[in-house]
């Protein structure tokens, strides 16, 4: 589904990914972790188009989309549910959902996304007409969530989802997940929970300052005591 070829992406001279490749079988689920500050996010916006690639490439189903610009990855059947959620916290539940089919092609992919959405998050179908801005943590990411899958995407990129959120309500969080990917939906998850990521991640890559030091199945990284001791401090 997705491959990245020796991805390298600069801020200013500063090199912020160098030489990144990975691959993303169809209908699997594969994480991205690392700490902070290791790159994760700037990978992301490169896949969407939302950051320039200085050099590499980015193959969607073995199409060259490096170049295409974020305005056209709907179209090629991408979404991603952004770190911080991005809502429009004054406009209700449904018309926040409702953004997720703003692109023609992502409106013909998908004659009952928003049904869809409703079906797998029924809070959101109760608070169909409340305000973003004041619900939850967890529920603002069920509706980021719901934005991301109305245009039955592809590729469903998720940046961060458990950012931010109570302990239960990350549960909640990667149960849905575990429910999408159930979905035959291809998921790649950026995310800081590793243990969390790597659970339900059939492979997963460990990204720090900018490159790929690991990688493995989700089992094998779980596992490992480089990734254990760096990344989840255990001894």
């Amino acid at each position: 589904m997705l491959e990245v070829r020796d991805l390298v992406v600069n801020y200013g001279e500063a090199a912020a990914l160098r030489g990144v490749s990975l691959h993303v079988a169809a209908g699997t689920t594969a994480s991205l972790i690392g700490s902070n500050g290791a790159g994760k996010s700037t990978l992301v916006k490169a896949l969407l188009g939302m950051q320039p690639v200085a050099s590499g490439q980015i193959l969607l189903e073995g199409e060259d989309i490096t170049r295409r610009s974020a305005a056209d990855r709907p179209a090629l059947g991408m979404a991603i549910a952004p770190e911080g959620r991005r809502l429009f916290k004054e406009m209700t539940v449904r018309d926040n959902l409702r953004l997720g089919l703003h692109h023609p092609a992502a409106r013909r992919r998908s004659d009952d996304g928003i049904e869809l959405a409703l079906d797998l998050f029924p809070i959101l179908r109760k608070r169909s007409r409340q305000l973003c801005g004041t619900m939850s943590g967890g529920e603002q990411q069920m509706v980021a969530l719901g934005r991301a899958l109305v245009s039955r995407p592809r590729l469903l990129v998720l940046d961060e989802p458990s950012l931010g959120l109570a302990p239960i309500v990350v549960a909640q969080v990667f149960d849905v997940i575990e429910t999408i990917a159930a979905q035959d939906v291809t998921v790649l998850l950026a995310e800081q929970n590793m243990h969390r990521a790597l659970g339900l991640s059939e492979h997963g890559y460990v990204l720090a300052d900018g490159q790929i030091v690991l990688e493995g199945t989700g089992e094998e990284l779980l596992r490992s005591d480089r990734v254990r001791s760096a990344y989840l401090g255990e001894q």
